[in-house]
């Protein structure tokens, strides 16, 4: 177990398969509110003493994702401060393994899409031209859609990599008829590798 404040609102926590209860089953891990509430109470309170995240008297969101290996990343948010004892944790279904020819990632702004690069400039532990061969940037129904393809599963820190972009978008979608249609009818913002030739501080 592994824990990463981003923020004094954000934390990302690292578990191994096998340190999920019930020898790894989430779907029979969530299906058990009680065991799961108090499972995230005891770790919320290990990245109190670890990492100084302290989510008590606050109402908080946790997001889950399933990296390839087997293991999870939680992130957990912070969201408004609540008075009375701490409530019961409800973490969002894991999504399915994307496809390994495309990925479409949404983003609100083109501020959210700046600041994931920025993210990933800075954090130096991605190498980006290793994820994707191709990625771009398009304008459609005013939303920006970040398009990946032929994405390296086997590179190292793809799991880093999703995980990371969940924080400033949401996966949008795997096929390629989508893809198609951003082409045909989005406008294209940034060509070739848009995480590397956005134009960030």
């Amino acid at each position: 177990m592994r824990f990463q404040k981003l923020t004094d609102n954000k934390l990302k926590i690292f578990l191994s398969n096998e340190e999920l209860p019930n020898s790894g089953n989430f779907d029979d891990f969530i299906s058990n509110s009680s065991r799961a509430r108090n499972t995230f109470l005891e770790i919320l309170d290990r990245a109190y003493d670890e990492v100084g995240f302290n989510a008590q008297d606050h109402k908080i969101k946790i997001d889950a994702v399933a990296l390839k290996d087997g293991s999870f990343v939680f992130t957990v948010t912070k969201l408004v401060k609540i008075r009375g004892n701490k409530k019961a944790v409800k973490p969002k279904k894991i999504p399915k393994e994307k496809n390994s020819n495309y990925a479409i990632y949404k983003f609100e702004s083109f501020d959210d899409f700046c600041n994931f690069c920025t993210y990933i400039k800075k954090s130096a532990a991605i190498d980006i031209n290793a994820v994707s061969s191709k990625c771009e940037l398009y304008l459609y129904s005013n939303d920006f859609y970040l398009s990946m393809t032929n994405i390296n599963q086997d590179y190292e820190k793809i799991g880093v990599f999703y995980s990371s972009i969940t924080e400033f978008s949401r996966f949008f979608s795997s096929k390629d008829l989508f893809a198609s249609v951003l082409k045909e009818k989005g406008k294209l913002f940034i060509k070739h590798n848009a995480i590397k030739n956005c134009k960030t501080p």
